[in-house]
């Protein structure tokens, strides 16, 4: 691809990580942001796009690499020494154990993937307040967001999703999550010109079949509408809730 393709997605993600961090106050002067970074392509395109608009930035904010190790994952060693090289920072490790934890609970017939978040999650949780960090940035962007929604409709009965900005339930922690407004084509475009190879994250427990299956479900939908995927994201902020089966104790069921 041609440079002048290279900073069209360049401006692209910035511009929409700077609208979400506007419109979700993201971040404010003096804060430090942790910036959890898993060592693939959502989590590094964050942590470049985040330094590079840190430039530009009128406010002035620290920036933390952290990465829990899970003991899944192979070549974070390489990720590292480019984000020291190329981005200046050195990552902070944390070796989570998470792996032999897995192995001994999960279940063959379920994904561990939830189980494997919240784990990795916790452990930010306790760091970010030993370290005074302001908040927790993670790597999820608009299919991420949109897969969860319909994730919980279908399989909880729920209606809900990955908040762009939110503060944990201990009322400790907020967890921001800048690409918000970013789709997976865009940042695996921009991800492309980055000169880095993600990790190996082979995972021997990992069997995500629902979300697989809500991505067919949604490529689907997307070959019908092309716009699908910003029309179920802006109805997340955009509820009729006089339309809405709101009664107390109100359930869907089957015989």
């Amino acid at each position: 691809m041609s440079y002048n393709t290279r900073r069209y997605f360049e401006k692209r993600i910035r511009k929409k990580v700077g609208s979400a961090i506007h419109d979700y106050s993201m971040i404010a002067p003096e804060d430090k942001v942790v910036v959890a970074i898993s060592g693939g392509i959502d989590s590094i395109a964050m942590l470049k796009v985040l330094c590079d608009l840190r430039k530009a930035a009128p406010v002035q904010f620290e920036i933390i690499p952290v990465h829990i190790k899970t003991g899944f994952e192979k070549g974070f060693e390489k990720v590292a020494i480019w984000i020291y090289n190329e981005l200046h920072l050195e990552v902070i490790e944390v070796d989570s154990r998470i792996s032999a934890v897995l192995e001994k609970v999960s279940d063959p017939e379920k994904s561990t993937c939830a189980l494997c978040s919240r784990l990795r999650r916790g452990i930010l949780y306790g760091l970010a307040p030993r370290i005074n960090a302001s908040s927790i940035a993670l790597g999820h962007h608009m299919d991420d967001i949109i897969e969860t929604f319909l994730l919980r409709c279908f399989f909880t009965g729920q209606i809900g999703a990955m908040a762009p900005s939110r503060v944990s339930n201990d009322g400790k922690n907020r967890v921001i999550r800048p690409m918000a407004y970013c789709t997976k084509d865009l940042v695996d475009n921009y991800f492309h010109f980055l000169d880095i190879e993600p990790v190996d994250n082979a995972c021997p427990l990992r069997n995500d079949s629902k979300r697989e299956m809500v991505r067919t479900y949604l490529s689907e939908f997307e070959r019908q509408n092309p716009t699908v995927k910003y029309s179920i994201f802006a109805a997340l902020g955009n509820i009729d809730t006089k339309s809405m089966c709101l009664k107390e104790g109100f359930y869907a069921y089957h015989d």
